[in-house]
């Protein structure tokens, strides 16, 4: 009798299993697949943290562009479609104490690149760009924030080389032309100054002791 009993435990036993076993098979096989891990995907590889007017630091990523769809982020964006060359022209602006909140978590930074024509030590400004760069400070998976979506001289689609130079490094004198000169700055710049020199015009410091208006429109009468 008592082996019997045993008989009849251990056959409940072994069915609830297979059916336990069965019912984990088909809900593996009926679930979603888990989502991509962001480490795994290329285009969420952190290039450089960058200096940051907000909090912490602002990631530039690898990101994507999408020609056809007009879609994309990150450095790959700043490079394929804006012309944007240097990662030290991206962290200048990126600590610009003109700093927009353009919604959620998405904030926008602003700086200038102009060129001087000069003659005479007096230099006169005949190009400017009004340039513009959106961080999106929204946490990923990883634990860091999405980081540089665009950066893109206004009025025009692709920025001239000489910007990208301009904005990661002081480049006040010209290899090709000793008359030409260039300058950045975090508010519009002067439409004629004397002849720039190492400590003519400290644009960082005349930046944090004036913070200029985001609306006021470029000298020169160039469009924003």
């Amino acid at each position: 009798m008592l082996r019997t009993k045993f008989t009849a435990i251990a056959a409940a036993t072994v069915m609830t299993v297979g059916v336990a076993g069965t019912a984990s098979a088909v809900s593996d096989t009926n679930s979603p697949p888990a989502p991509p891990s962001i480490a795994a995907d290329p285009a969420y590889k952190i290039l450089k943290h960058l200096k940051y007017m907000g909090p912490g630091h602002a990631s530039l990523r690898v990101g994507y562009y999408n020609s056809a769809q007009d879609k994309g982020f990150g450095w790959n964006k700043l490079k394929k479609k804006h012309n944007i060359t240097k990662y030290g022209a991206v962290e200048y602006v990126a600590q610009s104490p003109n700093r927009q909140h353009i919604g959620g978590k998405s904030y926008r930074e602003i700086a200038y690149a102009g060129k001087y024509k000069c003659r005479n030590g007096v230099c006169k400004l005949v190009k400017q760009y009004k340039v513009q760069l959106t961080v999106n400070e929204k946490k990923l998976r990883d634990g860091q924030d999405k980081g540089v979506i665009t950066m893109y001289c206004t009025g025009v689609v692709k920025c001239p080389k000489w910007v990208s130079t301009t904005l990661a490094k002081l480049n006040r004198g010209s290899a090709a032309s000793s008359d030409e000169q260039y300058q950045r700055s975090y508010r519009p710049l002067a439409t004629s100054t004397r002849t720039l020199t190492a400590t003519a015009v400290p644009a960082e410091k005349s930046a944090a002791a004036h913070k200029p208006s985001l609306n006021t429109p470029a000298f020169g009468g160039f469009a924003e």
